[in-house]
């Protein structure tokens, strides 16, 4: 299926539709590129704008950045959901990141019952967390090969949305999603840091920093629901 203009916003909550319109014409030649490309792409067209559907930009309790989507497949159904560090429950391997911050919320909360699938839809739908990666399509098997097509609308779209919203959470892990602060308001939005969960950095401050359990305190003293991670 071609990735086509009107599609892939198909679902997206209206509230969101008038940065669309703002930034028609790139997102226009993005997907005009992207039908160019002669080799297979994630996630399916129909989730490329999944982390818009839900809610609209004002009722977005806590962001999460990702850097870039997931480059596997299993049994022909693509990692990449649209929801950064989530996959779909049909997948029996949780990805080693998404199974550190299940980690992490389990030190936060000892009664934490790990999942045993790594869909956070729920998460989403239920709880109002924006779920966004900066590159929103890659090629199958190659890791941040669409970062500059997705990089300069995706720093429009933090912009546009933290602009659009009155005062919300960001949850930036690891250095890539700290770059993103420049355009955050921070007189406005409230910014938690982490080392990223990677196996490859879990272990250099992410683990026992506690920041689920912080995020709540935050939200809780600001008199908003604490998020039922």
């Amino acid at each position: 299926m071609n990735f086509e203009y009107n599609n892939v916003l198909k679902k997206v909550n209206i509230e969101w539709l008038p940065f669309f319109e703002e930034n028609k014409e790139s997102l226009k030649k993005i997907l005009e590129n992207l039908n160019k490309i002669d080799e297979k792409i994630y996630p399916n067209p129909k989730d490329l704008f999944r982390a818009l559907f839900y809610h609209p930009p004002s009722d977005i309790k806590l962001t999460i950045i990702g850097q870039d989507v997931y480059i596997n497949e299993s049994n022909g159904v693509p990692q990449a959901m649209g929801l950064c560090f989530s996959v779909p429950k049909t997948h029996k391997k949780i990805p080693p990141s998404l199974k550190n911050i299940f980690k992490e919320i389990k030190n936060c909360y000892p009664d934490y019952n790990i999942p045993n699938q790594g869909s956070l839809k729920q998460w989403a739908k239920s709880e109002k967390i924006l779920l966004l990666n900066a590159a929103l399509t890659v090629n199958a098997g190659h890791s941040n090969s669409h970062a500059k097509i997705w990089n300069p609308f995706t720093d429009k779209l933090i912009k546009w949305f933290q602009e659009k919203n009155n005062g919300s959470t960001f949850l930036l892990m690891g250095n890539f999603a700290q770059s993103k602060q420049v355009f955050i308001d921070q007189n406005k939005h409230k910014i938690f840091t982490t080392v990223h969960p990677s196996p490859l950095s879990a272990y250099n401050g992410f683990f026992n920093s506690n920041v689920f359990k912080n995020i709540n305190d935050y939200l809780e003293e600001n008199n908003q629901t604490k998020i039922n991670w």
